[in-house]
């Protein structure tokens, strides 16, 4: 009767062990801005087969891509994904179903933000793809120049205004039990970044900034993926905005931004790992073993593991 005790508490023991195995999926997502399609006229090649062998090398499940511009269905179909064209610059790939198309096209243009939901082995994924304009330039951002200054400075433009347009949109699904990703080039700074540990560092020149966009997405409760895996920005900024053509064509290298992120929110997606990759425009680039002559962007990639319950 003892040793029959043993074996039923062994078999409940290994059952429990495949059941929870069974239950937790590890999704990859990246999010990366190719430039002009993959195609920029700068560029001594098409860059096109060289975004998609790095894409490849990430092993990405899910990708947010910015600059999507006629590249979409040579991608797509190299990478064997689903995808769904949200506009010509936003575009999603998924190794998993597309189940919903979501756009917004009353509150905010599907130029800057839309999304997908995808079911990954029948759990239900909302994820969503964002652009925010450009200018004001981050580059130039007047650190010489009070917080409240530089604020204005910043909102001068309309990134403030389309974070909020886009959290109106989309706060349905922020109280939902599904869980929800939201990524892209935001084209803006964290307050997660510029803080007093790094305000003499990156060129910040002496500014400690609560920047706008950053301070929206984490007041809704979304969680930046890479500070998650990497809480301290002096040990690890995570640049994805690296470097500049300059006049006479040489590279001048900026503040090493970190303007492309990727955000989460729900309990039953744990952060498990977060790296973020970069080089020059046209520069040489190694991924793993892999090497390249001329990195096809002049924006670095952000690349997510998360545990999926």
């Amino acid at each position: 009767m003892r040793i029959l005790s043993i074996v039923i508490a062994c078999f409940i023991l290994a059952s429990c062990s495949v059941k929870k195995e069974k239950d937790t999926t590890q999704l990859k997502v990246m999010v990366w801005n190719i430039l002009h399609g993959g195609k920029n006229k700068d560029l001594p090649v098409d860059g096109r087969p060289d975004v998609i062998s790095i894409i490849k090398e990430t092993k990405a499940d899910v990708i947010l891509m910015i600059e999507t511009y006629g590249a979409a269905p040579m991608i797509a179909d190299s990478l064997g994904y689903h995808h769904e064209l949200l506009s010509s610059n936003l575009c999603v790939y998924s190794k998993y179903p597309i189940t919903k198309k979501m756009v917004f096209p009353d509150q905010i243009s599907t130029f800057n933000f839309g999304g997908v939901q995808i079911s990954v082995n029948g759990q239900p994924v909302n994820v969503f793809d964002t652009w925010l304009h450009y200018l004001p330039d981050t580059r130039l951002a007047p650190t010489d120049k009070s917080e409240a200054e530089i604020l204005a400075w910043e909102n001068e433009g309309s990134r403030d205004d389309e974070v909020f347009k886009i959290l109106d949109a989309i706060k349905p699904y922020l109280h939902d039990s599904i869980p929800v990703l939201m990524g892209g080039d935001f084209n803006s700074h964290s307050h997660l970044d510029w803080t007093d540990a790094t305000k003499n560092m990156y060129n910040h020149g002496g500014a400690v900034v609560n920047w706008t966009v950053s301070k929206a997405m984490t007041d809704a409760g979304f969680e930046d993926t890479f500070r998650k895996i990497h809480p301290d920005p002096v040990k690890n900024i995570g640049t994805t905005w690296l470097a500049a053509g300059g006049k006479d064509g040489n590279l001048v290298f900026n503040r090493r931004d970190r303007i492309d992120y990727l955000y989460k929110k729900g309990s039953a997606l744990k952060v498990i790992d977060s790296k973020s990759y970069n080089a020059p425009f046209s520069q040489h680039f190694k991924i793993g073993t892999k090497e390249y002559d001329h990195f096809p962007s002049d924006h670095g990639f952000v690349v997510t593991t998360f545990e999926l319950e």
